[in-house]
């Protein structure tokens, strides 16, 4: 398998230390964003920020160890070759640039792991706290189960990593003969089509409840706009698994460069866990997501990366509601500092910042939506307290 037998092409030096530079430090405004809008609104932190913090630590050090890479000649650069390589050598002796890509291949995939579980389950959280407003509820029952799943996900690939060769835990960065002593290719093809079905499945939950929801429809398309631009880390995850699945079809005889292989599976890894750390805290940043800087910033974020498309696909989507995005708030809190029941409804103080009209459904879930006028000192909400 040439370079150009592969469905997509290699990536060079200059992309791999931009994705690991700008997905984390976008990274780290957003969440540090998102923490202060949650200070300023004098809202609770939740598990959902508390995981999605711990995420970002798992991606900064996904950036750290693809700019090294690149830092070190191994990452983005062709394989060095043996001097007088003959079969029995190229399995039996590696030189070290071949070395480090092999580490920083197995160090990327232990980040990547919790990295992408946590963002799985800061999600979940998030939904939690958002339509969840009676236990029991099918939604309640099934976002818990989601979590035992993620978090199953998360441990066991993790745990299936570390001990991939066993007890020999330096294999993974040896010569061929010893790596194929690991499983490693049917390893890392259950992770990454288990990985795609979760984020899917993750990303999808909410949107019967939205849909179910008694607004416009123009403000349904807009909430379900916010939770899907989390379709570009979807790309980069099936981007990563075509990839990995020419590899596996191939086998170890496949006629390809190693390391710029490899280098493609951590670059797309380093895409799909940044780009899904920003969706993840986008719902809760909506309000900043139709203001001219943010997509500027989202903009000039997508051309370093060269995400043309997925820049262009965002921006349509915002013109077409663009006149919706200003009007609706999406989350700050469902629960209400001060109440008192009034009636089959509850009245709710100003003094708790946001106050927002709720929109009752089936099934016990409420959604805030519109922000209490500044001049009204309390609103009335009908529903179930």
């Amino acid at each position: 398998m040439s370079a150009n037998e592969l469905a997509i092409s290699f990536v060079g030096p200059g992309e791999v230390t931009a994705a690991g530079v700008a997905l984390p430090v976008v990274g780290i405004a957003v969440v540090a964003l998102r923490f202060w809008l949650r200070g300023y609104q004098k809202v609770k932190l939740g598990l959902d920020d508390y995981t999605i913090l711990a995420a970002l630590l798992f991606v900064i050090g996904m950036g750290i160890c693809l700019v090294y890479g690149v830092a070190k000649h191994s990452l983005g650069y062709p394989t060095p070759q043996l001097p007088n390589a003959t079969p029995e050598t190229q399995l039996t002796q590696i030189v070290p640039a071949q070395t480090l890509v092999e580490l920083l291949d197995w160090i990327i995939w232990l980040l990547m792991i919790p990295a992408n579980g946590l963002i799985k389950l800061s999600a979940i959280f998030l939904y939690r706290r958002l339509f969840v407003v009676n236990k029991g509820t099918t939604f309640d029952i099934i976002t818990k189960a989601f979590i035992v799943i993620c978090s199953l996900w998360t441990v066991a690939f993790w745990f299936a990593t570390i001990f991939g060769c066993g007890t020999h835990f330096t294999n993974p960065w040896k010569p061929l003969i010893f790596i194929m002593e690991c499983n490693t290719n049917m390893r890392l093809d259950g992770l990454m089509i288990s990985d795609l079905i979760t984020d899917i499945m993750v990303w999808l939950l909410p949107m019967p409840v939205v849909w179910r929801l008694n607004m416009r429809w123009s403000q349904k398309l807009y909430i379900t706009g916010v939770f899907f631009l989390a379709a570009g880390s979807l790309v980069a995850a099936i981007v990563r698994l075509m990839v990995q699945l020419e590899i596996s079809n191939g086998g170890y005889a496949a006629h390809t460069d190693v390391d710029l292989t490899l280098t493609i599976l951590l670059y797309y890894s380093g895409l799909e866990s940044g780009l899904a750390l920003i969706a993840a805290c986008l719902p809760t940043l909506h309000y900043f997501i139709a203001r001219p800087p943010f997509q500027n910033l989202l903009s000039n974020v997508g051309s370093l990366l060269g995400l043309d498309s997925l820049r262009s696909r965002f921006t349509s989507s915002s013109q077409s509601i663009g006149n919706t995005a200003p009007d609706t708030e999406i989350l700050v809190t469902k629960k209400v500092s001060q109440s008192s029941h009034s009636g089959g409804s509850f009245v709710a103080s100003e003094r708790d910042v946001h106050v927002y009209k709720l929109s009752h459904i089936e099934d016990g879930i409420e959604l805030p939506l519109v922000p209490t006028p500044p001049g009204q000192m309390h609103t009335r909400i009908s529903g179930k307290a």
